[in-house]
């Protein structure tokens, strides 16, 4: 039995090789296929579909080379035209800048806010402590 094994993949292997010289990737599957042969057991019948009323594929998919990332299926990417919808020079897109005094006092307002975090979070983890913390130590 190993011995029929080891022939049929000695022989997929020149059938592929020769495949690959002919550059033909449409076959028919061998009989001594796996697949096939487990098909074959399951009640299978050559040259009609899978499924309940043998409606599906008689042949398999094609395979290729996929040598991108865009993804199975995946499309050209089509690159559309950004539309501005506003002039840019109009006043509607036109950022507000901020006086000097303005900026700091939102600094100074994101740095009261994160140290009013921590402290917050260092006294939930004390009391987290101390609530598990034995009372004999």
């Amino acid at each position: 039995m190993e011995g029929d094994y080891a022939n049929s993949k000695l022989k997929q292997s020149r059938e592929g090789d020769m495949e690959a010289e002919v550059g033909c990737s449409r076959r028919a599957i061998d009989s001594s296929n796996i697949g096939f042969q487990l098909l074959k057991k399951c009640g299978w019948k050559e040259g009609t579909g899978l499924g309940a009323s043998e409606q599906g594929r008689l042949e398999p998919i094609e395979t290729r080379a996929k040598n991108n990332k865009r993804g199975l299926g995946a499309d050209r990417k089509n690159k559309k035209p950004k539309v501005q919808k506003d002039p840019p020079n109009s006043e509607v897109n036109a950022p507000k800048k901020l006086t000097k005094k303005a900026k700091l006092a939102t600094k100074r307002l994101k740095k009261l806010q994160e140290e009013e975090k921590r402290l917050q979070e260092k006294e939930f983890e004390r009391e987290f402590f101390r609530m598990f913390w034995p009372d004999n130590v």
